[in-house]
């Protein structure tokens, strides 16, 4: 709790403590009203991919802009674009039964928004806090979006009987002037940097102290921008991020998708209404931020591989387990352990690639995961419900969970034959 008493860093985490839980809100109403609008299943893959292509196409490109830019300034911006989207989203839900695609168009550009926003909050941190202080500002803030998942769904199911989607899309609106506000209290004194920039960044800046790193007009700040795509080659020899990365496509490909999955399974496999809903992605939630804590716990960081190994194939047997599992109550205490395995494996994964990247390679690794943690969950979820509608949800479920295991053990096989 030590970076709590960092001042930018207590108001950025208050802020996000109001903004995530909007977000959950607006996630699962979302999936919900979509649901309602067409009765099709099929249209939720359809969301998952209007999702997806914005993050894969723009992540890394997301990633670059938070190097160059003042990342306070840029937060403003997605933020505040985030806004404005999630007012769109409450008007087009008041006129009662939108075109799909219109609901499509403005999810692809939330996510065209995310795939800014994500690798910009993440390196915001380091500007908050000193180096000795990042992980645990880190850890703290993974706690608040856990926990919201825990209360944003819950508190969805709940609105939706009462306002509707179009009051959860609204109160997702007002929910982004907590981290608006506190973006504008926060002072980040002149000159300081990130814990870690790029050494040629670092070199342009000392060899002309007037240059604005963020001018991408500059041709050799456009230099670098192309010549960063290309240094992503030289990952192809460092076997041990090539299966960490193996394992966290998997997981995210086939089984995170599940949360996006949920309004499916909540009608059509348990047979209940929105209440249910949040009741079963909040136990997911609750899972999430257990599993979050227990990892937080952990006094040694050793033998990682294994507990990858452990992590990755126990999420995968669960989710079979719970795609198995028709009744409300069992299937809601199983999603329980779903959310503590994905959220451990995805962690453990994390850290693992953090440790076993070169400095210098670090923060275009990291570009990495957090581009198929982001963009290959939406993605995962039109190939489940394209197969589901060959082989019905609960099949479709059962064979990605078995994937997962299979694409873990393959993984720790190759993790265990590296010198």
């Amino acid at each position: 709790m030590l970076a709590l008493r960092e001042r930018n860093f207590l108001l950025y985490w208050l802020g996000q403590a109001v903004s995530n839980v909007g977000n959950w809100m607006q996630v699962v109403a979302l999936g919900w009203f979509v649901l309602q609008i067409t009765n099709s299943p099929l249209a939720l893959g359809l969301l998952g991919l209007a999702q997806s292509i914005p993050l894969f196409a723009l992540s890394l490109v997301g990633g670059m802009l938070a190097d160059r830019f003042p990342r306070l300034k840029l937060l403003l911006v997605t933020q505040s674009t985030a806004m404005l989207l999630a007012l769109v989203l409450a008007v087009l839900a008041s006129l009662g039964k939108p075109p799909l695609w219109s609901l499509l168009l403005v999810a692809t550009l939330i996510a065209a928004v995310t795939a800014i926003d994500n690798p910009t909050r993440q390196a915001f941190l380091s500007d908050l806090v000193g180096k000795d202080l990042l992980l645990n500002a880190v850890a703290l803030n993974a706690t608040v979006y856990n926990g919201a998942a825990v209360i944003g769904p819950s508190l969805a199911g709940l609105l939706l009987l009462r306002v509707g989607a179009t009051g959860c899309f609204l109160l997702n609106a007002l929910s982004f002037l907590a981290v608006l506000v506190a973006l504008v209290m926060i002072t980040i004194a002149k000159g300081q940097k990130p814990v870690e920039e790029p050494t040629r960044v670092v070199a342009i800046q000392q060899s002309d102290p007037g240059a604005r790193p963020a001018d991408l007009r500059s041709p050799d700040q456009l230099h670098l921008f192309v010549s960063s795509f290309r240094d992503f080659a030289s990952l192809r020899q460092n076997y041990t991020i090539i299966a960490v990365l193996g394992i966290a496509a998997a997981t995210s490909l086939l089984g995170r998708p599940y949360l996006l999955l949920m309004p499916a399974f909540a009608r059509t496999v348990q047979h209940v209404g929105p209440s249910g809903l949040g009741i079963m992605v909040a136990a997911s939630g609750l899972g999430s931020l257990v599993g979050s804590l227990l990892l937080a716990s952990l006094r040694s960081h050793q033998r990682l591989q294994r507990l990858l190994l452990l992590c990755g194939s126990s999420f995968g047997l669960v989710l079979v387990i719970f795609a198995l599992t028709p009744t409300f109550l069992p299937a809601s205490l199983i999603l329980i352990f779903c959310g503590a395995g994905a959220t451990t494996t995805m962690t453990v994964a994390n850290t693992l690639l953090q440790t076993s990247a070169p400095p210098q390679m670090r923060g275009r690794v990291m570009s990495l995961y957090t581009l198929i943690a982001a963009g290959l969950t939406p993605l995962g979820a039109l190939v489940i419900t394209g197969l589901g509608t060959w082989t019905g949800l609960e099949d479709a479920t059962v064979l990605a969970g078995i994937g997962i295991v299979t694409v873990v053990a393959l993984g720790y096989r190759m993790l265990r034959a590296i010198p």
